[in-house]
């Protein structure tokens, strides 16, 4: 009885919307066509995760650089133009996510990636120590141990007889530890619990049910959601990944209260930020759980996805890798105390490689804003109500901003750049860009030089590039299989 009075609800709704709305100047720019009230939502009707994927990066190229969408009476602008990302980006008000983001709350809550205003000057401002020079080059250590603990896992693979890696779930292990380690303070070393596994596997599932969610209209309505067979698969999927966050932050603050008690100096992480400022009043149990959550995702699911993408086109490139392993060699072989960070700044090659990967593969293809005030965009006029998507996937990707666009060509960063400063988002910029970029590249320098100074990269079919598909973070629908050959 309820889920028709719900369905009859909505439709009255959007009835209403549509028949209400003022004239809206988006409604001049390009775009699929466009159906009395469902509008262009009809174009991903019935497409897989991959299709999607397909169809959202073929906008730019069939109609502009500005295009737009509509549903139900709401309009989408789409844009890959460098000035039009950089009002959005930089814009001092509108910076609350996009649609998508609100399916995630209940997983994330309203943490530093999804909330906004005061909560999320406040939450910023707690967290910004946690990424300061000093705690970072804390984390060297660790990022290193576990750089030299996954080669060994390489090296253990090739005496079983192998050098074929499914790369993505083996890279995935290792961040994750390093996350934990780093981030919260816990140590899971080689845990193959089932815990664990449930962890990574609930993550996954939860990105595909958020864009299953995002692509069929009516699953938007939080009670029809709710009843269908995919709201309860979330349910279950959210007990998993909240009951591991949970037992991370009751250990850690055990540990944190015994060390507090003893006296005992130790390297902060950003967990004990947040049991600081709980010791203050600055935030609750809650909160800390929204922050852990969210950078258990951020900085454990996005720098796997980036890191896989990265050995992929290496295995490619046997001439990028020696320029790495001699670039390497030239400064660690005479180095007796590990790396540090001026080893890492001088390390000039290996950063064009990590922009060039991220260029190619930015671990977080598209950024939705949901407009909360009017504004312009140059000369047209975006409404409060409405969505702006940067797509910077498509962006990184325009010849005449990249020639030979498609190509892995790690030199174009080493050259002088003239490029437009919003050419190049792989972390976002303006004030809601990513405040774990620099941990995010370091980890990313300290993982590939490991590899590259003890494995020759090889692919398991030269030439062949992964398919894409729809989801939170960039993702390939097939998995990707590289030889590790010891060096």
């Amino acid at each position: 009885m309820l889920l028709p009075v719900v369905v009859a609800v909505t439709i009255a709704f959007v009835l209403w919307k549509y028949f209400s709305r003022e004239q809206n100047e988006l409604a001049k720019l390009p775009g699929p066509p466009r159906l009395p009230i469902v509008g262009s939502a009809i174009t991903f009707l019935g497409l897989s995760p991959e299709e999607t994927f397909k169809r959202i990066t073929a906008l730019p190229n069939e109609y502009g650089g500005r295009v737009v969408l509509t549903a139900f009476g709401r309009y989408i602008l789409h844009t890959y133009n460098v000035e039009d990302i950089e009002i959005v980006l930089s814009h001092s008000r509108n910076i609350k996510k996009g649609m998508a983001y609100s399916f995630m709350e209940p997983w994330l809550g309203t943490g530093l990636l999804i909330s906004t205003g005061n909560k999320w000057h406040r939450r910023r401002k707690i967290l910004t120590p946690a990424f300061h020079f000093d705690i970072l080059k804390s984390f060297l250590k660790v990022f290193e141990e576990q750089s030299k603990s996954l080669v060994e896992g390489l090296r253990q693979l090739n005496k079983g007889g192998t050098d074929v890696v499914d790369v993505i779930p083996f890279i995935s292990d290792y961040m994750l530890y390093a996350i934990c380690e780093t981030a919260m303070g816990i140590k899971l070393d080689s845990d193959t619990s089932e815990t664990k596994i449930e962890y990574k596997k609930a993550i996954l599932d939860i990105g595909s049910i958020v864009m299953q969610r995002l692509t069929t209209i009516y699953l938007h309505n939080d009670i029809i959601f709710n009843l269908h067979p995919l709201g309860r698969r979330f349910v279950k999927c959210l007990d998993k990944v909240h009951s591991f966050a949970d037992n991370v932050i009751m250990e850690r603050k055990k540990a944190y209260g015994t060390e507090q008690n003893g006296g005992s100096k130790r390297r902060l992480a950003l967990l004990d930020l947040l049991l600081e400022a709980e010791r203050k009043g600055e935030i609750d149990l809650e909160g800390i759980r929204e922050e852990v959550n969210t950078f258990m995702f951020e900085g454990h699911d996005t720098t796997a996805i980036a890191l896989s993408f990265g050995i992929m086109l290496l295995a490619d490139h046997e001439e990028v890798q020696d320029r790495i392993y001699e670039e390497c060699q030239s400064l660690l072989s005479d180095s007796d105390g590990g790396i540090s960070m001026s080893d890492l700044g001088e390390m000039k090659y290996l950063e064009a490689v990590i922009k060039e990967i991220l260029r190619l593969y930015p671990s977080v293809p598209f950024i939705g804003r949901e407009v909360v005030e009017d504004f312009m965009l140059d000369d047209i006029k975006v409404k409060k109500g409405s969505e702006v998507v940067v797509h910077i996937y498509d962006v990184q990707r325009r010849p005449d901003l990249y020639p030979d666009p498609e190509a892995f060509k790690p030199e174009r960063f080493l050259e002088s750049d003239s490029r437009h400063p919003y050419a190049f988002v792989p972390f976002s910029a303006g004030p809601r860009n990513c405040i774990g970029q620099r941990f995010a590249k370091m980890e990313m320098k300290c993982v590939l030089s490991e590899i590259v100074r003890n494995f020759r990269l090889a692919p398991l079919t030269p030439g062949a590039r992964a398919t894409l598909k729809t989801d939170i973070v960039l993702r390939c629908v097939d998995p990707i299989h590289v030889r590790f050959i010891p060096r």
